[in-house]
C-alpha cells in the first residue's frame, strides 16, 4: 500500500527549513573562504548539505521536520542514487549552467560569419530574452507546485522525484497556498510578457534601422553623422568614437576585432 502523497504546505515547509540551514552553512563557509571565492559558498554549501543527507538515503532536516520522504514515480521506493545526484546538481547549478549555455550560444551566433546580420540580430535578441526569463520559468514551476502539489525544485520534477508522508499529517485546506500559486503564476507570466515585448520592440527597431540611416553618410553604430571615419578589418566603416569606443565586434557582420587593427581613413569623405 503506497503512502499518501505529501501536501504542498508540508513540501514548502521542508523547503524553507532546508533553505534556512543551507544559508547558515553558506555564511559559515563565506567567513573562511578567500574573498575572491566567497560567491562559491552558496552552491558548495547546498551540495554538501544534500550530499550528507539525500545521497546517504537520509531525510534532510526540513523533510524530517515535516515528516516527508523522497520517493520515485512509483511512490513505493526511494529514488535511485543517479536520480538523487542529478536532481541535486540541477537544483544547485541548473540556473547558472543554463545562463552560461545561453551566453555561449550568443557568442557563437555573433562569430558565425555565414549568418546574415539580420538573422544574427534576431537570434541574439531571442537568446537574451530567454536568458531574462530563466528566473520566471522557475517561478512558474513553483507556482504550479503550490497549486497541484509536488516538489518545488525543477531538478526533482525532471528526475521524477516526489514526496510522501511517513507520519499522519493534520488535515487542512490550504486555500491560501493555492492563492499564492495563482498570484505567483500571474506575476511570472506578466514578467515573461514584458521580456517578449522588449524583444519584439528591439527587433522592430532593428528592422526600421535601414530605412532611417544612410550608411554611406552616417555611422550605423551610433546613428550620428560619421566624423573621422575608420575602417575595421572586415572592411566596414564606422566613426572613430565607435571604432575605438564601445564596439568590440562589427555592428554589421559581427566580426570581432582588436583596437590596434582599426585604421583611420584620413582622406576619406563619407558619401563621396
Amino acid at each position: 500500500m503506497a503512502l499518501p502523497a505529501a501536501q504542498p504546505a508540508e513540501v514548502l515547509r521542508a523547503y524553507q527549513k532546508d533553505d534556512l540551514y543551507e544559508k547558515q552553512l553558506a555564511e559559515s563557509f563565506a567567513r573562511i573562504l578567500p574573498t575572491r571565492h566567497a560567491s562559491k559558498a552558496v552552491p558548495v554549501s547546498s551540495i554538501l548539505y544534500k550530499s550528507f543527507t539525500t545521497l546517504k538515503d537520509l531525510q534532510t532536516l526540513g523533510e524530517e521536520y515535516s515528516g516527508i520522504v523522497q520517493v520515485d514515480e512509483s511512490y513505493h521506493k526511494l529514488p535511485s542514487f543517479c536520480s538523487r545526484l542529478t536532481s541535486i546538481l540541477l537544483s544547485t547549478l541548473g540556473e547558472s549552467l543554463t545562463r552560461r549555455l545561453l551566453r555561449q550560444a550568443e557568442k557563437a551566433v555573433e562569430q558565425n560569419s555565414q549568418l546574415k546580420p539580420a538573422a544574427q540580430n534576431t537570434l541574439i535578441i531571442i537568446l537574451r530574452a530567454v536568458n531574462s526569463m530563466v528566473p520566471q520559468i522557475e517561478s512558474i514551476h513553483r507556482a504550479l507546485s503550490y497549486i497541484n502539489g509536488g516538489p518545488l525544485q525543477i531538478g526533482k520534477t525532471v528526475t521524477g522525484i516526489d514526496y510522501v508522508h511517513v507520519r499522519p499529517a493534520a488535515a487542512a485546506y490550504y486555500a491560501h497556498l493555492r492563492l499564492l500559486g495563482i498570484v505567483t503564476l500571474l506575476h511570472a507570466f506578466i514578467s515573461c510578457g514584458q521580456s517578449l515585448y522588449q524583444a519584439k520592440k528591439h527587433m522592430d527597431q532593428l528592422n526600421d534601422l535601414p530605412n532611417e540611416v544612410d550608411s554611406s553618410k552616417s555611422c550605423v553604430a551610433c546613428l550620428e553623422e560619421m566624423v573621422q571615419p575608420c575602417v575595421l578589418p572586415c572592411g566596414h566603416i564606422f566613426c572613430m568614437d565607435c571604432s575605438y569606443g564601445a564596439l568590440e565586434s562589427c555592428a554589421l557582420c559581427r566580426s570581432p576585432f582588436a583596437k590596434n587593427t582599426v585604421v583611420p581613413l584620413m582622406n576619406y569623405s563619407p558619401g563621396s
